[in-house]
C-alpha cells in the first residue's frame, strides 16, 4: 500500500486518467473530489462490498428460490406522469456520485470550488 501525505487542494494522480484531489480535512474527516472517466465506477468500499455479497448471493441462489414469473402485462411501470415520480434506484447499482457522504452536496466537475 502506498501512503501519502496531501494537504487541502493538493492531488494524487491514478493511471493517466483519475486524479483525486483532498477537498479539506476537518478533524478525522477527508473530503475528496475523484475525476475519473465517465465509465469507471466509484464506491465508498462498505457499498462495493454491499454489491458484491448480494451478486454473490444471487449468483448462489437456486432457481427454485426465485420468485415465480408474473402474468403477462403485470409489474409495468405506470405512464409518466401516472403517479409517483420513478425513482430510477430500485434494483440498480448506486450511481457514480454513491461514494459521496449523505447530506453534503455534490460540485460540478466544472464548477469553481468554493474558498
Amino acid at each position: 500500500m502506498l501512503i501519502l501525505t496531501r494537504r487541502p487542494g493538493e492531488r494524487v494522480v491514478i493511471g493517466d486518467e483519475i486524479l483525486v484531489t483532498v477537498m479539506g480535512v476537518s478533524g478525522h474527516t477527508v473530503r475528496l473530489g475523484i475525476a475519473a472517466p465517465e465509465g469507471v465506477p466509484i464506491y465508498r468500499e462498505e457499498i462495493w462490498l454491499a454489491v458484491k455479497e448480494e451478486n454473490r448471493a444471487a449468483a448462489e441462489a437456486s432457481a427454485d428460490a426465485l420468485p415465480a414469473k408474473p402474468p403477462e402485462g403485470a409489474g409495468t411501470a405506470p405512464p409518466q406522469g401516472a403517479g409517483a415520480e420513478p425513482r430510477g434506484d430500485a434494483g440498480t447499482a448506486p450511481p457514480q456520485g454513491a461514494g459521496e457522504t449523505p447530506g453534503v452536496e455534490s460540485q460540478d466537475a466544472n464548477a469553481t470550488p468554493e474558498p
